[in-house]
This record gives C-alpha cells, structure tokens and sequence, in this order.
C-alpha cells in the first residue's frame, strides 16, 4: 500500500516530534516540520510525482535536501509500510 501525502505528513511530525524529545538539532527537527508541511501542499500524491520525476523532484521541493528526500523516497516503498497499520 502507498502512503497518502496526508499520512506521509503525519509520519514526518512525528518523527519531528521524536528528533525534538530526543533534543536532536533544531534546524533537523524544522526540516522534518517544514517538509510535513510541503508533502500536504502538494497539488498532487507524491508518489505520482516520484513516478515522473524520480527522487531529483523530490529534491526540488522547497525545503527538502537529498537526505530528507530519501527518507520521503522510502515511505513510499511497499515493504517499508506493510504492518504500519498497528499502533
């Protein structure tokens, strides 16, 4: 199953959420908050966007360097979100 933008947006603030308790670097913890942000902007799915452009248009987005990209690149693959549904 693919993640929705809605629900990659939730998990990119909790895992803001997680990186702040933790006292993690502020400016990784707004990047996290900021690319929630963008993912539930998007006109359209970010995974049509990933299917036509690859993980460079993800890049592009405002805000989100190679890092975060890949991490957005992963919660779009399959096996990285089968069982998630348990809390």
């Amino acid at each position: 199953m693919i993640l929705t933008n809605r629900e990659i947006s939730q998990k990119l603030r909790e895992r803001a959420t997680r990186l702040a308790e933790q006292r993690d670097n502020l400016y990784r913890v707004r990047a996290f908050r900021q690319a929630a942000m963008t993912v539930l902007a998007l006109p359209h799915e970010l995974s049509d966007l990933v299917r036509s452009g690859g993980i460079g248009a993800i890049e592009r987005l405002p805000g989100v360097g190679k890092s975060l990209a890949q991490t957005l690149a992963d919660y779009l693959k399959p096996s990285r979100n089968e069982g998630t549904t348990a809390a």
